[in-house]
């Protein structure tokens, strides 16, 4: 029964394993004819405005498809990468570019992130460390045992003093 279960987990991960990988390869598209490195180029790097977290490359809804048409027919024309992105971005706005520029604004969605990496962990301890300094360890250490456990009997004796008053 044992080497059964064996056999069959053993047999399940190879069928997914065999599965992803055949998902990972590359598939010819019947829409991709132009096989070139420009076109790829910029196809990726414009965002599918119609699917989350695809490039107009990797998406086969219809706009996504207008999208590469439009760009084979820039390409014929003779435009480059940075002229059919310009276009792009000023038919639709930044957003439809997957990797904000780096100029002007948007050079904000750059900086922030690592700023917050880079400062974040230093506030943090500069806070934690301000407040360790702000304990006062003088009373603690001038109190003994005795002192303590004296100061608990005195609380103790309220507390039951008060349960007896609310008890008539």
């Amino acid at each position: 029964m044992r080497r059964i279960a064996i056999i069959l987990t053993v047999l399940s991960l190879t069928v997914c394993a065999t599965a992803s990988f055949s998902q990972g390869i590359a598939k010819p598209r019947d829409d991709l004819k132009v096989e070139d490195h420009t076109f790829r180029d910029v196809a990726g790097d414009l965002r599918c405005p119609t699917c989350t977290g695809l490039s107009v490359l990797d998406s086969d809804a219809s706009f996504s498809i207008q999208i590469k048409n439009e760009v084979k027919e820039q390409l014929a024309a003779g435009k480059s990468k940075d002229e059919i992105l310009n276009f792009f971005t000023d038919r639709y706005g930044p957003w439809i570019l997957r990797v904000p520029p780096k100029e002007g604004v948007h050079v904000f969605a750059w900086i922030i992130p690592i700023a917050v990496l880079i400062l974040g962990p230093i506030i943090i301890w500069l806070t934690v460390w301000s407040r360790r300094r702000r304990v006062r360890t003088d009373e603690l250490v001038t109190r003994t045992v005795d002192d303590v456990v004296t100061e608990m009997h005195e609380k103790l004796e309220q507390l039951r003093g008060k349960d007896a008053g609310a008890k008539r």
